[in-house]
């Protein structure tokens, strides 16, 4: 119905060009006024909807696509877009009301309109149902990977083991993500089926392919756990705490197996595991789409049919964030209870979100507040990484040198405490103090490309250690070769050892990787104009400060676009003409 619309506004448009070439007057006489089609409001409202969403007003896009596919029922495309924004406005429930509607005309149904019926069935425990509507090919790659998934679990709430393993081998797809979560699904299944000793099996083999994800980290140590195997428990958390980061679901598993309490490791229901999967999968697709809110319309399905599952609501939470829908954020983060596992986690990311709509004294507050119910030692971290965002930086040092002071009592090591307390002292211009806890830090973990940037740059920036900072920067940049700031570490050693053209290289790669920071333009502004090429450093000025540095920042742009940089002192020029002639003999 909407492509035979197009057609006719099409022609439409050019019978009223070729008429406006004739009549000499839009009032003349005999004008004659014919009726919009009745298609016109469903198209207005398509569009409207379309351009709420583009600028982030789902509500309103919601609105107007349901309208839209009310006025045609039978048009499959409508009813998706319909369901779609619903599901990004929070909605759920509206969201399957409408995918009700289209029951009756199965066959013209798209995808998010199927998955949304299907977590419907599962939340209900129609397991059969649900595995109906799934079967279908009509699904673009990722939603055939989710319905494959959810097929899975529905076959488990059916007791058809061997279709379940079915429908997990027709969601690999070749991606390492996607089918990694999809392989650590077929241990939840087999476990939940029965297979223990497969479930197990399965679980090694995919974790020692590196793939890392928390919910499969989780049941993984405490089926071993509940095992006898505390040993090999152990072991896992740690892993995932030095390769991602805490988890407070796994941190209280770790907690609790040292501590000698009996662990059990309970098989997830079909319902729960259809939970699970959508959750992970959007997770991995909020990964690639980052600023894109789209993953959160998983996650509302996620939670429809698991109100419980507060890792979804983090995640949410952060996509909104991410998204820049930041007053929706905050009220999915305020919603995770003081009972859940993952309610210090929750305030600290609420707290953040608060100091990006410019409330910081209630960001310190809530993450304070969440503190002292909880005394959540990685919360502590946020606290003194809010005050030093702030530029707080004394209750910075005075939070980081707590978690510091009292993990060293407790026997603990933790890179990331010594690499805060480092950047505290370092913005309290203590550099020895700095230089110690960021040597440390590194001590504790050598391949962490933040603390080999920042030891690094920091020396280059000094004049300190250059050679042993020139192989740190490198180091993080071959760890992290797509971060703008850690590229431009590189570029900016190579401009302050006199080495102007590697600098503009490096430094315009960089600025191809953060293009919005005023820092990195103005640092190819500088390698520019030392490279000879004064009107590119001018125009990067230009860009720079156009691009709302810091106050001081911005005054010395404004001199350097005046006056260009003063000539280099004899000692620098040395150093150049000492590069060049390096380089002229090795050619």
């Amino acid at each position: 119905m909407m492509k035979k619309f197009l057609a006719f506004s099409i022609a439409g448009a050019a019978c009223a060009f070729v008429a406006g070439c004739m009549t000499p007057s839009a009032t003349a006489p005999g004008e004659v006024f014919l009726p919009p089609p009745p298609e016109a409001k469903q198209y207005s409202d398509f569009l409207i909807g379309r351009y709420a969403y583009l600028n982030q007003n789902p509500a309103l896009a919601a609105e107007t696509a349901s309208r839209a596919a009310k006025r045609d029922p039978e048009d499959g495309f409508l009813l998706e877009r319909a369901v779609l924004f619903s599901l990004l406005a929070g909605e759920t429930n509206d969201a399957v009301r409408l995918a009700k509607t289209g029951q009756s005309k199965a066959d013209k149904l798209q995808a998010v309109t199927r998955l949304t019926l299907a977590s419907d069935y599962f939340r209900r425990e129609r397991y059969e149902d649900a595995r109906e509507i799934l079967s279908t090919d009509n699904f673009d790659l990722y939603n055939r990977v989710v319905s494959r998934s959810m097929s899975a679990w529905a076959a488990v709430g059916m007791d058809e083991s061997e279709a379940a393993r079915t429908h997990v081998i027709e969601a690999l797809i070749g991606d390492d993500v996607l089918d990694g979560v999809n392989l650590f699904m077929l241990a939840f299944i087999q476990q939940s089926m029965g297979e223990e000793e497969d479930a197990i099996e399965t679980f090694w083999t995919v974790w020692n392919e590196r793939m890392r994800l928390a919910i499969a980290c989780e049941q993984f140590a405490r089926t071993l756990a509940a095992n006898g195997d505390t040993e090999a428990a152990l072991v896992l958390t740690e892993q995932f705490r030095n390769e991602i980061g805490p988890n407070p679901a796994i941190d209280s598993l770790r907690e609790d197996i040292l501590a000698g309490k009996t662990i059990k490791a309970k098989p997830v229901s079909a319902r729960t595991g259809a939970s699970l999967s959508i959750y992970a999968l959007a997770a991995a697709l909020a990964a690639e789409t980052r600023e894109d809110d789209i993953a959160s319309a998983y996650f509302e399905l996620a939670l429809f049919i698991n109100p419980d599952l507060d890792l979804a609501r983090t995640m949410l939470g952060n996509t909104l964030d991410q998204a820049g829908r930041r007053e929706e954020a905050v009220y999915v983060l305020d919603d995770i209870k003081p009972s859940s596992p993952f309610y210090a986690t929750s305030r600290g990311q609420l707290a953040w979100v608060l100091m990006r709509l410019d409330r910081d004294a209630e960001a310190i507050e809530t993450a304070q507040e969440a503190f002292d119910k909880t005394g959540d030692r990685d919360l502590a971290i946020q606290i003194g990484d809010l005050n030093r965002a702030q530029e707080n930086y004394d209750a910075a040092y005075r939070w980081f040198n707590k978690v510091v002071t009292e993990d060293e009592q407790a026997g603990r090591e933790d890179w990331r405490a010594y690499y805060a307390r480092g950047l505290a002292h370092d913005a309290l211009d203590r550099w020895p103090d700095a230089e110690r806890d960021l040597r440390r830090s590194l001590d504790i973990k050598p391949d962490q490309p933040q603390v080999l940037n920042y030891l690094g740059y920091s020396w280059v920036d000094r004049g300190e250690n250059l050679e042993e900072a020139f192989n740190l920067i490198q180091q993080a940049v071959a760890l992290s070769p797509q971060s703008g700031f850690i590229v431009d570490s590189l570029g900016w050693a190579h401009y302050k050892m006199g080495q102007y053209d590697e600098a503009v290289t490096y430094l315009e790669r960089a600025v191809g990787l953060a293009a919005n920071d005023p820092i990195l333009n103005d640092h190819l502004g500088d390698a520019y104009w030392r490279a000879g090429k004064e009107l590119q450093a001018r125009f990067q000025w230009e860009h720079a400060l156009n691009l709302n540095p810091t106050d001081e920042d911005a005054e010395k742009i404004r001199l350097k676009l005046e006056h260009g940089l003063d000539p280099l002192s004899d000692k620098a020029q040395k150093l150049v003409e000492t590069d060049v002639n390096a380089e002229t003999s090795v050619q």
